[in-house]
């Protein structure tokens, strides 16, 4: 049993006075404001009769007792805040819980470490007739309405939740002291996790979600976790800490932002930079931002500028990761003197060249300027220059916003007293400040990727005060969970934490403007999503649901026979949007087999136009241009140029692949798409990752057509073609088993039937029928014509791919002509001849 006495803890006469110290509080501030409506009273009658008057002298004693007794108050309270409130721990709590782990329970008192606001929770629980975690939980929440913010967030009713527990209470029958102390030690453990002293409220609550029964099943009735709950008592805990900051005027940090003026007098006048510049050291010496994540890549930018000899840096990373928001952290450490000697107490400056260039019509006026700027940067000793966008000012022409610098920087770097943070993106490295090696071996290279979920959802629960203070909304923490999650599945192309900043505020402006709810509810940030991804997202509505469930229908009406690849296309397309697939790769690969005009790329097109919207949506390749290693480039694209595959996957993320003939493409190139089939991504000539996740991926091959022909011949089993078709194409090393292996379905198109050609003949037909609906003109389609274009236009080679042919030799041709010379107008019915194909018109 553990070693729990609270009667015995150093916390327990806080928790015998506190309430005489909150009637002390209550005194001291009552006593202040009766002295402060005094104050002015006794001024005014010293003014007018001075010390002499007894009325005087009675408010000047009155003033005196009540000014002692708000002093005298003021002590109590700060020696119950200060010594009894949070007395001296004798140990830490690893100690404590490294001693539990060696199962020597009895060594430390584990209700030493409680926090006056925990204890009292405890004692309540303890004095309670059955003692549970329930019970615990309940005293909790009912004492203590800082964790107000916490259920207010999760959108989670208090009072509902402080009845679910006292009918647990009442239900309870014996003490349950297990669910007690497990509760204590999860509480011990999250204090630990987070670096605290004692354990406060927002560690007991967090463990109570991880063993009461109650709570963990109103959290999943919630769809919430017990890291829900850890979050936002972080994010609870850091507005706490940040207003206690705020408050403390006299604290160094606060003090140094006021500024000062005899360092700025040991250095030099920039004027010229000061005018085409923006000083970051004075914004946040105006308003401290809130700056997360990169904090090692900002201590390895303080060592490079730090040293003697090339103290230069160059930035290099996606856009939205958040570089320029390291130079902000740089410029904050070097305010507050917290970062190296080098560094502290220098002004970091960005340096505005396209406002430079937009002022000056010539190039010889911009670089008399920027070499003014050089001059007084290098001159004062105290400036960091931040060039953002550094690939815009490198190896380029003279233009708005745009010129070549670098002629004029490459003399400065080199100076000890002139620093330079420089900023570009992996592109614009590649593509302009690599072909010029001179100004580059000037800079240490420091590679930025993007932050992780955890310090993007921390900057999100920043923004979202100021975002609900600016458009009167409540953002739930569910909202900036799903943003997160959505983000990062369906906009892989953007970094965070820019992307997901971005989703936050066009949500909130989304619910203000269009909805118009209260609430920022996780629904509307999926349709702001949905809408910049053009991926369906979140809950199915009815008309999506229609389709999905009568997808098979839909298909048939523009796929004649084919129904294994039919259904194969149909399940994926459902197992993806109901989100339960377990795979990691696209929605859906599949390779067709079969001999030519069977249907397998209008299988493909059909998809494409069903679910994805528009047969637009469609990515084809002729995979037999991809039959030499040299054209891996041409596929993946390079710095230089865009990827056939690539780049239209970038920019089109919810599409269909469609690679026709793959079985004529170099063996490495197939290679390529092993990892694309299996994981959902490649990676571009230019080293960016390319997410194939929201795409469904169709190969499609003829290759082993005389297998089908000869079995069609000889009237084999259909149900065993495919796997001698299988097994001649790894024979002859067409395909390799993994290739084959990576994909979710392999169709072997089955041949045409006489019935499948008139249908399909009936299909094409009816398309031209509709077209000449529109010009009032009815064409009847006949079982005759029908039969005679099929016979026309199916080969046992070529499928049924001549029967277009034929409809738009036989066919649409006569009915051209006809329009043109204006044998057919609007309230005529005709037919066509199967025999001559001569238009009867009654």
């Amino acid at each position: 049993m553990l070693n729990f006495d609270l009667k015995n803890s150093s916390i327990y006469p806080a928790l015998r006075w506190s309430f005489y110290f909150k009637i002390i509080r209550v005194l001291k501030t009552a006593s202040f404001l009766i002295f402060l409506f005094l104050v002015p009273l006794l001024i005014q009658e010293l003014m007018i009769k001075g010390f002499s008057d007894v009325k005087s002298e009675f408010f000047l004693g009155l003033s005196a007792v009540l000014f002692s007794l708000t002093y005298i108050f003021w002590v109590q309270e700060l020696f119950f805040n200060s010594k009894l409130k949070r007395p001296r721990l004798k140990t830490t709590i690893d100690e404590a819980l490294a001693c539990l782990n060696k199962y020597n329970l009895d060594k430390y008192n584990l209700a030493e470490f409680l926090s006056l606001e925990a204890a009292q929770a405890v004692d309540k629980a303890l004095n309670y007739s059955k003692v549970n975690s329930s019970c615990l939980l309940y005293f909790l929440i009912n004492d203590n309405d800082k964790l107000d913010f916490v259920f207010r967030r999760l959108l989670l009713d208090k009072e509902s939740i402080k009845e679910r527990l006292k009918r647990e209470m009442g239900n309870s029958k014996d003490n349950n002291l297990e669910s007690f102390e497990r509760a204590v030690i999860y509480s011990l453990k999250t204090a630990q996790k987070k670096e605290h002293l004692r354990v406060e409220i927002g560690d007991m609550l967090v463990a109570l979600s991880q063993c009461d029964n109650v709570f963990k099943k109103i959290l999943v009735e919630s769809d919430l976790k017990s890291d829900d709950i850890e979050n936002l008592t972080w994010w609870f805990e850091n507005i706490q800490q940040r207003k206690i900051k705020r408050r403390r005027f006299w604290d160094y940090d606060n003090l140094v932002r006021k500024g000062t003026l005899a360092k700025e007098w040991a250095s030099g006048y920039t004027i010229t930079l000061d005018r085409y510049s923006t000083d970051i050291t004075e914004s946040i010496r105006k308003s401290l931002p809130d700056i997360i994540g990169h904090e090692e890549e900002v201590r390895l930018m303080e060592r490079i500028l730090s040293r003697g000899q090339i103290s230069n840096v160059l930035i290099v990373g996606e856009p939205g990761t958040g570089r320029k928001s390291m130079v902000y952290a740089l410029a904050e450490k070097s305010l507050l003197g917290q970062g190296l000697a080098q560094v502290n107490y220098k002004r970091i400056v960005e340096l505005d060249i396209s406002s430079i260039s937009a002022e000056f019509n010539n190039i010889e006026e911009v670089e008399s300027v920027l070499n003014k700027i050089f001059e007084e940067s290098a001159a004062a000793g105290n400036v960091i220059l931040v060039i953002n966008e550094f690939h815009n000012y490198i190896g380029q022409g003279f233009r708005p916003g745009i010129l070549d610098i670098s002629g004029i920087l490459v003399p400065y770097l080199s100076l000890p007293g002139f620093q330079v943070v420089a900023i570009t993106s992996y592109e614009g490295l590649h593509r302009y400040i690599e072909k010029n090696p001179s100004i580059l071996s000037l800079f240490e290279k420091l590679e930025v990727s993007e932050i992780t979920t955890r310090e993007t959802l921390m900057l999100l629960e920043n923004l979202s005060l100021v975002l609900e203070r600016k458009y009167k909304k409540i953002i739930s923490y569910q909202t900036l969970r799903e943003i997160i999650s959505l983000t990062d599945r369906y906009m892989p192309n953007f970094s965070f934490p820019e992307k997901a900043m971005e989703v936050l505020e066009e949500t909130v402006i989304y619910t203000a403007s269009a909805v118009k709810d209260k609430i920022v509810l996780p629904k509307h940030a999926s349709k702001v999503i949905s809408r910049k991804s053009e991926i369906p997202i979140g809950e199915i509505e009815s008309k999506e649901r229609e389709v999905l469930l009568n997808l098979e229908e839909l298909m048939h009406r523009r796929i004649i026979n084919q129904e294994e690849a039919v259904r194969e296309v149909s399940t994926a397309l459902r197992r993806a949007r109901s989100d339960i697939a377990i795979k990691s790769g696209p929605m859906g690969c599949f390779l067709f087999l079969g001999p030519t005009g069977v249907g397998k790329t209008e299988t493909a097109k059909a998809i494409t136009e069903i679910y994805f919207g528009s047969e637009k949506k469609i990515i084809r390749l002729d995979m037999s241009e991809f039959q030499n290693i040299k054209d891996i480039p041409r596929l993946i694209g390079s710095n230089f140029e865009p990827g056939l595959l690539t780049t239209p996957v970038r920019e089109n993320p919810f599409s269909l692949v469609l690679l026709d003939e793959i079985e004529k493409a170099n063996l490495n190139i197939l290679n390529l798409f092993l990892q694309v089939l299996d994981e959902g991504f490649l990676t571009d000539g230019a080293g960016k990752k390319v997410v194939f996740k929201n795409t469904i991926i169709i190969a499609t091959s003829n290759a082993g057509y005389k297998v089908i022909l000869e079995a069609l011949k000889e009237k084999s089993d259909w149900s065993k073609v495919k796997q001698r078709l299988l097994d001649y194409l790894f024979k002859n090393r067409i395909f390799r088993p993994e290739f084959i292996n990576r994909f979710d379905g392999v169709v072997v198109f089955t041949p045409l039937s006489k019935k499948n050609l008139l249908d399909i003949a009936n299909l094409m037909l009816s398309k031209l029928k509709k077209n000449l609906e529109e010009k009032g003109i009815d064409f009847s389609i006949t079982d005759s014509l029908k039969s005679k274009i099929a016979e026309l236009g199916y080969n046992p080679v070529f499928g049924a791919r001549e029967m277009r042919r034929v409809v738009q030799d036989k066919v649409e041709n006569i009915f051209a002509e006809a329009l043109l010379k204006g044998e057919l107008k609007r309230g005529m019915r005709v037919e066509v001849n199967p025999k001559d194909f001569k238009l009867i018109i009654k």
